[in-house]
């Protein structure tokens, strides 16, 4: 995983050269220009266009963990990179789950040579509310031309639509309900027949086309279709699992810049003949979000391991990992900005980068799962939480927290090979507790036990880390209590309420995935630290569990000192800000 990202990030050069064409300088210049990152994807596209497709298919991928830590070392130089190259993720994440054998095969096959594969949903009159859409495919048995389907309507948004070479149509096949959609691969002339001309032009990734297809009678073979008929919709759901996973490589690579352009003018800059860097609110700020950005590495990478080990519980962790990195993300934003002052809106000079990854960073939020429809996918696993609470209340009395042959520790444990990736496998719905909070209480009371025998561990760290894990134990079981209680009052629902509870699961949700994957690894290193080091962790568990409850402090004076120990030295030599701390481009790499 981590020789990958280095070798990539390597072989693009030191992105603070202003000459270097795979750089910050050329970033910024491409995005005043709305230049498509043409040299740049050229570049990496080999490595990235097959590298979330699994090897029985054809494919590159190792693990998703790995394909996502090569994404960020490529994206960090240029968000835009990342549709440029694997914008076909969504509609080859379809085929692969429920296309035949032919189907797989032309895909694959068309990504090996360069092409794209497009993928239209969504329509602009409907937007989120998928169910409304009305482009229909009608059966038809045309005389001389045997079984097919016609396809009327219009798409909306494709990304790369003006490039890609075949597309993915969901299109109503029935009259009501999910089961009323149906997928149908379009390939060569039928691409070409659809295409409209309108392009739609982003605020950010702003050289990337996003253009609408018009079918007016459009007349597909009978074995376009992907899968079986109304399978199409559940099929994408389950595609915009491994999206929603993959995105938050981008959301990692546009803070990690954000961060590293912060410090750079921060520890250069004087004030009153003290560098900015020694200032207590700039300090304070950037610790802030750097311990947000780690908090959203953990829960980044160990979603991505858990496309393999633990593929149904996706449905729930794709969307807790997209709502807590896309929050996440523009707070960090905010604080790196606060640190840079006007130059981080200034559209030249050496800072001019920053408003580039942070409109680019928008763009994240609202790419194939926007923030309502995925807050109503969280909302939609509340029931069986829920349940899962009152059939098995309170902590465990014994056993262990993680059991070493579990898959749960197969996704926590970061040297742990994982099984392979199988699309098919993605549910619309996980079944029983979720693995996560289900282990909080054993993982918890272990720590708490080994916390004194722990090396690098001082008292005063010790008692710190255990009252916030006592603090996020008992704010999982008041959210349960919660969720219990609003399934059982039979009073108007507040909305508003709903919402708020989904929110808080998912900061809690990253607050025990940190807390175990600490407690996975203690015998490596972790964010470049001596193994076992709990350097990282109360910080980060203080920015997550103060967001849970509705809060945005910036650390105390204590945690920041203490996450700056942690994240200077990343940044001073030059690693990656991620637990596995890939080593990264300088300025003596040729």
């Amino acid at each position: 995983m981590t020789n990958a990202a280095t070798d990539i990030d390597r072989d693009l050069g030191d992105p603070r050269d202003p000459a270097n064409p795979y750089g910050f300088t050329a970033m910024a210049a491409r995005d005043a220009a709305a230049a498509f990152p043409r040299a740049l994807a050229e570049r990496v596209g080999p490595r990235l266009r097959a590298a979330f497709v699994p090897a029985a298919d054809g494919g590159d991928l190792v693990s998703m963990d790995r394909t996502l830590m090569q994404v960020r070392a490529v994206a960090r130089r240029d968000a835009a990179v990342m549709p440029a190259t694997m914008f076909s993720i969504t509609a080859v994440a379809c085929i692969l789950a429920a296309g035949s054998a032919e189907q797989r095969e032309r895909a694959v096959r068309l990504l090996r040579e360069g092409g794209a594969v497009g993928f239209a949903l969504s329509e602009e009159a409907h937007g989120s509310d998928l169910l409304a859409n009305a482009c229909a495919a009608t059966a038809e048995d045309a005389p001389g031309e045997g079984p097919g389907y016609v396809l009327d309507g219009e798409k909306w948004l494709v990304g790369l639509g003006e490039r890609c070479e075949a597309l993915l149509v969901v299109a109503r096949t029935g009259t009501r309900g999910p089961g009323a959609f149906s997928a149908l691969l379009l390939e060569g002339a039928e691409v070409d027949k659809a295409r409209t001309g309108r392009r739609q032009a982003p605020t950010g990734m702003r050289g990337i086309d996003f253009s609408g297809f018009a079918f007016d009678g459009l007349r597909v073979r009978a074995d376009a279709l992907v899968g079986r008929e109304g399978q199409g919709l559940e099929t994408a759901m389950k595609a915009m699992q491994v999206v929603r996973a993959m995105s938050t490589g981008a959301n990692l690579a546009c803070t990690d810049t954000a961060l590293r352009l912060a410090w750079d003018f921060a520890s250069g800059h004087e004030v009153a003949g003290t560098p900015a860097a020694r200032l207590p609110n700039a300090r304070r700020e950037w610790a802030t979000a750097a311990a947000l950005h780690l908090a959203g590495d953990v829960v980044a990478l160990t979603g991505a391991r858990g496309l393999h080990a633990l593929p149904a519980e996706q449905s729930l962790w794709s969307s807790v990992a997209k709502k807590v990195l896309t929050d996440t993300s523009e707070e960090i934003f905010a604080r790196c900005a606060d640190v840079l002052g006007t130059r981080s809106v200034m559209a030249e000079g050496p800072y001019a980068a920053f408003d580039t990854v942070r409109r680019d960073n928008a763009m994240v939020r609202y790419i194939d799962t926007g923030p309502v429809a995925n807050s109503r996918l969280i909302i939609a696993q509340l029931p069986r939480l829920v349940l899962a609470a009152r059939q098995a209340p309170g902590a465990p009395a014994g056993g262990e927290a993680i059991r070493p042959e579990s898959p749960l520790a197969d996704v926590f444990t970061l040297d742990r090979p994982l099984p392979e990736l199988d699309p098919a496998r993605l549910k619309l719905s996980g079944r029983g507790p979720d693995p996560v909070f289900d282990a909080l209480p054993a993982v918890a009371r272990e720590i708490r036990a080994a916390l004194p025998g722990i090396p690098e561990t001082t008292a005063a760290q010790a008692k710190r880390l255990s009252a916030l894990t006592r603090r996020l134990e008992r704010a999982v079981s008041g959210l349960l209590r919660d969720l219990t209680r609003r399934q059982e009052d039979r009073s108007p629902e507040d909305p508003m309420r709903v919402y708020g509870l989904a929110d808080r699961l998912c900061l809690l949700h990253a607050a025990a995935s940190c807390l175990h994957l600490w407690w996975c690894n203690r015998d490596r290193s972790l964010y470049g630290l001596r193994p076992g080091s709990t350097a990282w962790l109360p910080p980060v568990l203080a920015v997550l569990l103060s967001r849970a409850f509705g809060r945005t402090d910036a650390l105390e004076a204590a945690d920041t000192e203490q996450l700056l120990e942690v994240a200077e030295p990343l940044y001073e030599t030059d690693r990656m800000f991620s637990c596995t701390a890939p080593r990264l481009a300088t300025t003596t790499d040729a």
